[in-house]
């Protein structure tokens, strides 16, 4: 999802190495691969809680980045945005939950 990706790319300058989408009902479910910032890697190094709590403030930016752009460019009416990164596997998961079957909006 090009989206996905930009947004990967505006908060972390960094794009995905590798990314799995698949679409059921009315929900988006991306599982991506990305290397780690090297700064996290040394705060985490130092400090567990630390890291933990810049993770989640960045999980907490991702996710209203990619609101408002799904949003903006593609019109959908989002629900929810779920989203976990397992920092050892280098993988994060993300459920988009919208309001409606993504059919109704690739069928116009």
């Amino acid at each position: 999802m090009k989206e996905n990706n930009l947004v990967n790319q505006l908060i972390f300058k960094v794009g995905l190495t590798e990314q799995q989408i698949s679409l059921i009902d009315n929900k988006i479910i991306i599982i991506a691969k990305h290397k780690r910032i090297p700064v996290l890697e040394i705060i985490e190094s130092s400090s567990d809680n630390l890291a933990e709590i810049i993770d989640r403030l960045l999980i907490d930016k991702y996710k209203e980045m990619l609101l408002r752009n799904l949003e903006e460019k593609l019109h959908f009416k989002v629900q929810l945005i779920l989203k976990d990164y397992d920092s050892m596997r280098e993988i994060s998961g993300t459920i988009i939950m919208l309001d409606k079957k993504i059919e109704s909006y690739l069928a116009g």
